[in-house]
C-alpha cells in the first residue's frame, strides 16, 4: 500500500516549531498505572538496608544465605500509549476555531504520536469501523503512525453502528497491557462519558481525554450537517438560540469535568490545531501534579 506523507510532514513541520525543552519530556515522569506493584520485572537480590520494602524479602534465599536479602526488580519504562478516536458524520463539521473536525482530530492523534514515540513509547490505536472496534498493534516508528492515520482518515467521517464507548470496552477487554490512554472524542464523546466505565479505566490506566472543540449551530454561515443545507439565518443569528446553545455546551462540559474529577481524569479542548502540542503538555503536567477536570487553554 502506498502511503500518502503529507500529515507526517505537516507534523514535522508543527513539532520543528517547539524547542525540544517542550516536546522532548512530554512523557516524564512516573504515571500511576505503570510502575505498580509486581508488574515489574525481577532482577537480582541483595542485603537488606534500612528503608527497603519488608514485602520484597526473599526468606528462603536469606536462609540459605545466613543473612537477609531482599529481590530488586527492574522497571520497564517504555509506555505504551493507546489512542481511541471518535468517529462518524458529525466529524464532518467545524471547530469554533475554523479548522475541519475531521483534519484537527487526525492531527491531533498524529501529532501527540509523534512525540511520544520520539519519547521511546510504543503506541496503538482503536476507532470504530462499521459495526466493529479497530484496535491495532503496539508499535513506533514514522511508519506505523503514517499507516494508523491513512486507516483512520479513510474511516474518520463515515457513518458508525458503534460508539466510541464500545470501541473503549473492547480495548479494556483485549488489551493486558498498562497503557497511557488518550481519548479523542467531542462534545457529543463528553455527553455520553460514562462514571463506571471511567472508574474501571482508571483502576489500573491513566486516561485524559481531548475534546475536539464543535462549532457553534448559531452564527454566521450555518452548514448543518444533519440535514445538508444552510441554516436560515433567521434561526443562526437568533440571540435567545445562540443563549440556549451556549447554556447547553456549557451544561455538557461541566458534567463532563465533574465526572473526570470523580475519576482522576484529565480534560482538555482544543479547536485550532496550533493548540495541540502546547495543550497537550499542559494536559500532562497537570494531570501527574492531581489537576483532573476541564483544563482551559488560553492559546
Amino acid at each position: 500500500m502506498k502511503l500518502d506523507y503529507e500529515y507526517l510532514s505537516r507534523i514535522r513541520r508543527a513539532v520543528a516549531l517547539y524547542t525540544n525543552r517542550k516536546t522532548s519530556n512530554i512523557l516524564d515522569g512516573d504515571f500511576h498505572s505503570i510502575h505498580r506493584g509486581r508488574s515489574m520485572e525481577f532482577d537480582d537480590l541483595k542485603e537488606y538496608s534500612f528503608g527497603d520494602d519488608v514485602h520484597d524479602i526473599d526468606w528462603k534465599s536469606s536462609s540459605r544465605m545466613g543473612d537477609i536479602l531482599v529481590r530488586r526488580y527492574m522497571t520497564d519504562r517504555r509506555h505504551n500509549v493507546m489512542f481511541v478516536c471518535d468517529c462518524g458524520r458529525k466529524m464532518r463539521g467545524d471547530t469554533p476555531g475554523g479548522d475541519a473536525k475531521k483534519e484537527l482530530a487526525l492531527m491531533t492523534f498524529g501529532t501527540i504520536a509523534y512525540i511520544t514515540g520520539r519519547n521511546g513509547a510504543d503506541y496503538a490505536l482503536a476507532y470504530p469501523n462499521g459495526n466493529k472496534a479497530m484496535v491495532s498493534l503496539f508499535r513506533s516508528g514514522p511508519e506505523h503512525m503514517e499507516k494508523l492515520i491513512y486507516d483512520l482518515e479513510k474511516n474518520m467521517d463515515q457513518d458508525q453502528e458503534i460508539s466510541v464507548n464500545e470501541v473503549i470496552k473492547e480495548v479494556m477487554s483485549t488489551v493486558h497491557k498498562k497503557m497511557i490512554i488518550f481519548l479523542i472524542t467531542d462534545m457529543e464523546g463528553l455527553k455520553n462519558l460514562d462514571g463506571n466505565m471511567l472508574r474501571g479505566i482508571t483502576t489500573d490506566h491513566d486516561l485524559m481525554i481531548i475534546n475536539i472543540e464543535d462549532a457553534m449551530l448559531t452564527g454566521d454561515i450555518v452548514y448543518d450537517i444533519d440535514v445538508s443545507l444552510y441554516e436560515k439565518l433567521f434561526f443562526s443569528h437568533n440571540k435567545k438560540l445562540h443563549e440556549e446553545e451556549v447554556r447547553i455546551h456549557g451544561e455538557i462540559l461541566n458534567a463532563a469535568s465533574f465526572l473526570c474529577k470523580q475519576n482522576k481524569v484529565g480534560l482538555t479542548s482544543i479547536s485550532t490545531e496550533s493548540q495541540i502540542i502546547d495543550a497537550t503538555i499542559d494536559l500532562l503536567e497537570r494531570y501527574r501534579h492531581g489537576y483532573y477536570g476541564y483544563i482551559t487553554t488560553t492559546l
